[in-house]
Formats: C-alpha cells, structure tokens, sequence
C-alpha cells in the first residue's frame, strides 16, 4: 500500500462572501501576489511535508495549477523533484467537504495530515514543523491563542450574562495536525451522522477524543475582511521573520 508520509491539505475553496469580492479572497492580490502564493511557500519549504492537497473551486483550479503552484515549484527549484508532491483537486461547498475531498485524495495512508486555512500566508515551515512533531506525539494538536480582550457573554437581550476568564479560553487558529487515522474517522464519523463543524478539530471532539493545544502566533491571521486584508500588507512589510529568531519575532 502507497504511503504519503506527512500530507497537508490546504482548503482553499471558499467563495469569500465576506471579502465583497468576485473573486474567492485566496486569490485576491497581497501585495504582489495572491495571498495563497504566500500561504503554500513555507509548506513547500518544510521539509517534513512530503504532499500537499491544495482544494480549490472547480472553476479556478487551473488557475491555481498554472498561476501559482508551476510558478512556485520552480521558484523552489522543485520542478524536477520527486521529493515534494503537490496537486490540485476539486473543493466541495463547505469548508468540511473540501477537507474531506483532500482526505479521499490520499491514496494509501499517510502518517500526519496537517490541515491549513489558504487565507492564512503568515505561517513558517518551523511552526509546521512544530505542530508536526505534537501530532505525532498527541494524535491531534492545533495552534490557539488566548484572547488578549476581556470576554463577555450575552444573554438574549444583548445584555452582558457573564465574564468569562479568558485564559482559560483559546482561539483555534491553523494549521492543525491529526495522525492520518484519526482524522480520516472523524470526518467518516461526521458524515454518517450528519455534523456539521467549523474547524477538524471540533469533528475529533464530536467523538470525544482529546485535542491538545500549543501556543498559537498573533501574526497568524485569518484574511476574511477587508480591514483584514490591509492588516496583512503591513505584515507582509515584516515578513518573512528570521526562523533563528522566530520565538522572539512573535512574542
């Protein structure tokens, strides 16, 4: 049986509603180039991942095949190798069908699957790495960061209910990392019963599996708005931090 190693599937099939764009957000222009260019980067250059799932809208995979996955192979001098494999296959309508679409794309078993939003280019393959290597030791690991504001809950008449202690909260970011068996029978699990979840990791709980969480990175955003898209250029003025530095880069 065909073994893939580490697999990383990057959803990149939403329609970007909230953007107020005809055009699927991860295609927008940041900078220079579409934001899911600078999302792929560092997963080409992590050397734990050995294949990459890119899902994409039936109508803009030949885009993504010609416009920035060619393009980046031979920026990285991948053209010829056989050492990374990458491939871009067809996305459902939510977010968990295109995640599965990657997972049925896996021919064989894999060891990790890391899962990574393609609206979110602020990452770096030592964080990869990281998540990675918790994975392999935990079975299901995200990054997450504590709220830094003071959280309230709402009764129905939007009224303040309760504060909540924030650091007993995480905000989820990705990418996450499952083993490959685990996160294959969650989705298997979701769909016999019909659940529904924003993120992978919501699918293990649902089976009451633990998920453990690492400390996540403020840069780490996920580009949904406008206003998000301009925080993102002035990163990108920042960017790519030193990876011999990169702890203190985020603190």
């Amino acid at each position: 049986m065909r073994k893939h190693g580490n697999v990383a599937i990057i959803v990149a099939a939403g329609s970007g509603q909230r953007m107020k764009s005809s055009m699927p957000k991860q295609f927008l222009n940041l900078a220079n180039q579409p934001i899911l260019w600078y999302t792929l980067q560092p997963f080409m250059q992590c050397q734990d991942i050995d294949t990459i799932f890119v899902v994409a809208p039936k109508l803009y995979i030949e885009k993504c095949e010609n416009e920035i996955i060619k393009p980046l192979l031979k920026l990285h001098n991948l053209v010829e190798s056989d050492k990374l494999k990458i491939k871009c296959i067809r996305g459902g309508l939510r977010r968990q069908d295109s995640v599965y679409a990657g997972l049925q794309a896996i021919e064989g078993i894999s060891d990790i699957v890391v899962i990574h939003d393609g609206v979110r280019p602020f990452v770096t393959p030592l964080q990869i790495s990281q998540i990675i290597n918790s994975a392999r030791k935990e079975n299901a690991v995200i990054f997450g960061i504590n709220p830094r504001d003071t959280v309230k809950m709402l009764d129905s008449n939007n009224c303040i209910k309760q504060t909540i202690d924030r650091n007993s909260l995480v905000m989820a970011q990705t990418p996450q990392a499952f083993s490959y068996s685990l996160i294959k029978k969650a989705h298997e699990f979701a769909r016999h019963k019909g659940l529904s979840a924003t993120d992978d990791a919501m699918l293990v709980e649902l089976m009451d599996e633990k998920v453990h969480v690492v400390q996540g990175y403020p840069f780490n955003i996920k580009i949904t708005t406008p206003e998000d898209l301009n925080f993102a250029k002035t990163i990108l003025t920042l960017w790519p931090p030193d990876n011999q530095n990169e702890t203190i880069f985020y603190t």
